[in-house]
């Protein structure tokens, strides 16, 4: 929706904006499941309207935003846009191991650890056409977070045994608890130009930087058993830089294409390790410098307009990670590549806009998950737009599951109270995620 605004109201929107830039700033990032711990969420929140078109941007214009998908997209800016917005993730973790009976036989699947954790998440862009003329040029800045680490685990261990009628019976021998804090955001900068009516050329740079910090800890209460309390605290502070290229083609008048490459990003820093146990007192304390190298990304889209009135737009796109390339310093350099899935992310968008103006959108994406090739998961989306002030506001709405055979966070030993229990070495760990963002656009 573009509006004609008078001065005042353009300060007001632009000081709106630069506020809306800190609170982006300032927000922990969104939920991870565990399969994503390691290197960062693939299903990172963006904005209300790409969101809720199942994360679409590669063939449609998203404002600033659009240096993360397809930067020549930027061309088709003629004035000024910002957009931000803010979104709630509930993530729900359910873990379930098989439980047998005394002549060794399968009974069902029991659950040993449920956990509900909410999170938050943000994102900023802004472009401008800097340059008219025969080469038209729009710049953008944005800032997002790209791979969001937040992850929550807690679970109890009580003495198991049924004929125990004493104080011994349910009590607490352990509680055990895994926190993942931090995120890699991406401030970025980019510029978009056509360089012919049918051709648009892209340029991005993004300076990616964040904290990830993975606390491990156990409070032991049994001191009959020879363990004992410790934590253990994990902390990687990286930056690095990489770049985007993209390039838009038209077709024709109802067809669109986007193509883009965004180069390997090294996030290098500091790698910290402090464990202190209980037991004996002690603190090890270690630092060392380390790197994490990402893969390069390769994204295709296709965007549809078919002549209806109101207007529609159809879309559909790839994005391709060779996570295969990953480095890693904390792993050994021949297990790197071993233990990475190549991933194809597909996300299908469709937007319909009625004749008042309000768009409604749905989406759906499927992605392969790089720590494991027989996990994937299905993300359902939906969303509206409605007018207010002089801007629109864009709600969505995303539920999606993955579920993943995966060690233990914490080990069960296999000769637990005594020999009259086993526990399976691997659980079916079951993530639920259900995710509610609002987005605001301001065009003058």
């Amino acid at each position: 929706m573009t509006k004609n605004l008078s001065k005042t109201d353009r300060v007001r929107g632009l000081g709106t904006g630069i506020v809306l830039l800190a609170l982006a700033a300032a927000l922990p990032a969104s939920a991870a499941p565990q399969l994503m711990t390691d290197y960062g969420d693939q299903w990172a929140w963006r904005s209300g309207d790409i969101n809720a078109m199942g994360g679409t941007g590669i063939a449609l214009y998203r404002g600033g935003l659009s240096n993360l998908y397809n930067p020549a997209m930027l061309a088709l800016e003629t004035g000024t846009r910002l957009d931000a917005g803010l979104a709630v993730d509930q993530e729900s973790e359910d873990r379930f191991v098989p439980l047998f009976d005394t002549f060794s036989s399968w009974v069902a699947d029991a659950s040993v650890a449920a956990n509900r954790n909410h999170f938050w998440q943000s994102g900023f862009g802004a472009a401008r056409r800097v340059l008219d003329g025969r080469v038209p040029l729009t710049a953008a800045l944005s800032l997002t977070d790209r791979y969001p680490f937040e992850y929550g685990f807690e679970e109890e261990i009580r003495n198991p045994d049924p004929f125990n009628t004493g104080p011994q019976r349910d009590m607490i021998m352990e509680t055990r608890s895994r926190e993942l804090e931090g995120t890699l955001r991406n401030l970025s900068l980019g510029l978009g130009a056509a360089v012919h009516e049918r051709v648009s050329v892209g340029f991005a740079a993004h300076y990616a930087f964040g904290t990830r910090t993975d606390t491990w800890a156990v409070r032991d209460f049994d001191t009959a058993d020879g363990d004992s309390s410790y934590a253990q605290t994990y902390e990687q502070d990286v930056d690095g830089i990489n770049v985007t290229f993209g390039l838009r083609g038209v077709v024709n008048e109802r067809v669109e294409i986007g193509l883009a490459w965004e180069s390997r990003l090294k996030a290098s820093g500091d790698f910290s390790d402090v464990r202190t146990a209980a037991g004996t007192g002690t603190v090890v304390d270690e630092t060392r410098a380390g790197h994490w190298k990402y893969p390069d990304i390769y994204r295709a889209g296709l965007a549809f307009r078919p002549r209806t009135d109101p207007a529609t737009v159809f879309t559909i796109e790839f994005e391709y990670m060779p996570w295969s390339q990953t480095e890693d310093t904390e792993k050994p350099a021949d297990l790197n590549a071993a233990r990475m899935n190549d991933t194809m992310d597909v996300r299908v968008g469709v937007q319909h806009t009625f004749y008042n103006g309000v768009p409604v959108r749905f989406g759906f994406r499927h992605y392969d998950s790089y720590m494991d090739k027989e996990a994937s998961a299905s993300a359902f989306s939906g969303g509206v737009g409605l007018p207010f002030g002089d801007g629109l506001i864009s709600v969505s709405l995303e539920l999606t599951k993955l579920t993943g055979i995966l060690d233990h966070q914490f080990p069960y030993s296999p000769d637990y109270w005594g020999d009259a229990y086993f526990a399976d070495p691997e659980a079916r760990v079951e993530d639920t995620r259900f995710r509610v963002g609002v987005g605001y656009t301001l065009n003058f």
